[in-house]
């Protein structure tokens, strides 16, 4: 069944029902799910503190042995009246006192201890080198003493005499003891004379770890740094034998790497004995080189957070259900309330088809739904008011009284109704007002002024044909003023060429003289003639036959003047760094000319011959003030004279025509000569 075909009553069911449980279901999975992995992390947390208290008991233990045999190094290198037959005393009353010790003991390098190795060889608590390495021991059950052995080779020995610190050897078995050794230098004056220590059997730490429990079934053992076990509840012998690589599963594998860095966490894998899933966390021992590892079965560890998803489930389900009934009373309870206003819907809208506006509304409806009816009784208001009125203004209208207005308070679509009756009487004296508008400026040859009101139907064709009248004259008047720029060009164009002329005769009659004067007089007059050439193009070439792009101008010009000059000043170089500026001809042609007037100055006086030298143009507009910069880095312009008072023609029409643009110019005499021209 289509969705547009259900009852009102089936949607207002089918939407609350299903939002309630769709909003109840989603929040009931997002708190179960939020309030489990808390209770998860809660519980792994839970364990890794145990594994963490586990590990610092035993860290305890190891400190504490670690610590007899630290005080028995210190006591020897402190204490030079002892005797042998002291210090075994010493071992031997230290190994009665501390029940957990297996043995104790030290080791001398040859006549480390008083000199006399010779005396004692063989001797109890000696070897056949006479060396002072007595070994009190438990080892056979009672206490004996016997001469340590290998210490020419074996870790307890060797390890703190290369390392001069105190040490722990990995795990080892010694006549049928898997033990551990806590071994310290002694020294003397920062010279090693050899050793002390304390043996301790692994057997305590198995018989520890035996006891241990985690929640139901868990239970924990040691490795040392190599993986290698040292404790196991299951198995033992395994102690001491087998690596947690050899069992063969790669988190175990991942883990004794972790242990092999000092590392603490946890892993999820498969418990080697029992085969079940556990979840195994491991903390350093940080004195020695073990590590704790607490095993604890999946199921066990998350018992409480299953128990808790099922209680919250439960919880959750029967809230559904609840308010799943409840939702489905709601939506019948809307149902009947809009049932009743659906009818009155219908029965006005009948009676409106026939033309009878009058009816209205029950209003004696559930409070919730009292606006509705309301709402509609006030549109049929709304709608017969301005019905009304509409007939009454547009009889107003049908007998030629444009001035009758809409009297009618309305709002919206009804209001645009008023005002469309009112806008039609306003619109024919807004016609003639704007062609009156724009014929007025026909007069005074100004047809920019478009026809902005436009009728439609038989008013369209009044405005339509005024506004095709101005088109067409203004075609008219772009066309001269098309034809009078063209006039313009060509006229530019025609004086560029003459002066061209000019330049040409100039440069032929310069050739029948040979005084280099007269010659020079030529080519200046050549060049001034070139500079007005050269305004003369650019207007020719801009948009608007007003004013030139000055740069570019100035570009050209510049090299006008190095084409006349260079084959005498190869060595001169022209530097330019000139503002986008555009200006108008009656500026342009007279700056030009100062440029060069005091460019062909540069050229001809401020450098020796085959002399370096630089000669510079800048062209600066800066808040709307233009400032041109002409100069060179030659020999300067001398001392005591005067520019504005020289009998030299150039510098004459420098000046002259810097003040017939109304500017100022200043002369710099530092390191050359630099003229700045300034123009607002």
């Amino acid at each position: 069944m289509k969705l547009e075909n259900m009852s009102l009553k089936a949607k207002l069911i089918l939407y609350i029902v299903i939002g309630t449980l769709a909003v109840l279901l989603i929040s009931t999975a997002m708190t179960i799910s939020t309030v489990t992995t808390q209770e998860e992390n809660l519980a792994y947390k839970q364990a890794t503190e145990m594994a963490k208290n586990y590990a610092s008991e035993f860290n305890g233990d190891m400190e504490k042995n670690m610590a007899i045999a630290e005080t028995i190094a210190v006591s020897m290198s402190s204490y030079d009246s002892l005797s042998r037959e002291e210090t075994s005393n010493m071992l031997y009353d230290l190994l009665v006192e501390h029940p957990d010790l297996l043995g104790t003991y030290v080791a001398y390098e040859p006549n480390a201890f008083d000199g006399e190795d010779e005396l004692y060889v063989n001797s109890s608590g000696h070897d056949a080198t006479g060396r002072f390495v007595p070994y009190w021991n438990k080892i056979g059950g009672d206490i004996q003493l016997n001469p340590l052995v290998n210490y020419d080779k074996l870790d307890y020995y060797q390890l703190p005499k290369e390392t001069k610190r105190t040490a722990i050897t990995q795990p080892y078995y010694y006549e049928g003891v898997f033990m551990v050794s806590f071994v310290s230098p002694i020294m003397k004056d920062n010279e090693f004379q050899g050793i002390s220590g304390v043996d301790v059997s692994l057997n305590y730490l198995n018989d520890e770890i035996s006891t241990v429990k985690a929640f139901d079934t868990g239970y924990a053992f040691m490795v040392d740094d190599r993986g290698v076990l040292v404790a196991y509840p299951y198995n033992k012998e395994l102690i001491g034998e087998k690596t947690l690589y050899d069992f063969g599963i790669e988190e175990l594998s991942t883990v004794s790497e972790d242990i092999l860095s000092g590392n603490s966490g946890h892993v999820e894998t498969i418990d080697p004995t029992t085969g079940e899933d556990v979840v195994m966390f491991y903390e350093p021992v940080t004195t020695g080189n073990f590590s704790f590892i607490l095993v604890i079965p999946k199921d066990e560890i998350f018992a409480g957070v299953q128990n808790l998803s099922n209680k919250l489930l439960l919880i959750s389900l029967a809230a559904v259900l609840f308010m799943g009934g409840f939702s489905y009373l709601i939506a019948l309870s809307f149902n009947k309330t809009i049932t009743d206003i659906v009818h009155d819907f219908k029965t006005i809208s009948k009676d409106a088809v026939k033309g009878n506006l009058s009816t209205r509304a029950e209003t004696n409806v559930e409070k919730d739904f009292k606006e509705i009816p309301i709402g509609l009784n006030e549109i049929l208001e709304a709608v017969v008011t301005p019905v009304r009125d509409t007939i009454r203004l547009t009889k107003s209208l049908s007998r030629g009284k444009l001035s009758d207005r809409s009297k009618l308070e309305a709002k919206g679509e009804f209001k645009q109704l008023a005002n469309t009756l009112d806008t039609l009487a306003e619109s024919l004296d807004t016609m003639i007002e704007d062609s009156n508008r724009v014929l007025t400026a026909f007069q005074h040859n100004d047809f920019s002024q478009k026809i902005e009101v436009h009728g439609e139907g038989d008013f369209g064709k009044l405005t339509e044909g005024i506004e095709k009248t101005r088109i067409t004259l203004a075609q008219i008047m772009d066309e001269r003023k098309k034809l009078e720029e063209v006039r313009k060009k060509e006229i530019h164009h025609r004086i560029k060429n003459n002066l061209q002329v000019i330049s040409s005769l100039l440069d032929l009659e310069s050739e029948k003289f040979d005084d280099d004067a007269v010659i020079e007089a030529f080519r200046e007059s050549q060049n001034r003639v070139v500079s007005m050439a050269l305004v003369h193009e650019e207007l020719y070439k801009s948009q608007d036959m007003e004013s030139i792009d000055f740069s570019d101008y100035l570009m050209k010009l510049v090299n006008e003047l190095s084409y006349s000059y260079m084959m005498e000043k190869e060595n001169i170089k022209v530097k330019l760094d000139l503002d986008i500026v555009f200006i108008d001809m009656e500026t342009a042609i007279p700056l030009g000319m100062i440029v060069n007037e005091i460019i062909s100055n540069s050229l001809k006086h401020a450098f020796a011959p085959e002399e370096e030298g630089e000669i510079f143009v800048y062209l600066d507009l800066t808040n709307g003030k233009l400032t041109l910069t002409v100069g060179d880095n030659g020999r300067g312009f001398p001392e005591g004279m005067d520019f504005t008072q020289t009998e030299s023609l150039g510098l004459q029409l420098v000046t002259t025509l810097t003040a017939q643009i109304n500017g100022t110019i200043e002369l710099d005499r530092n390191k050359g000569t630099k003229f700045k021209i300034r123009l607002k």
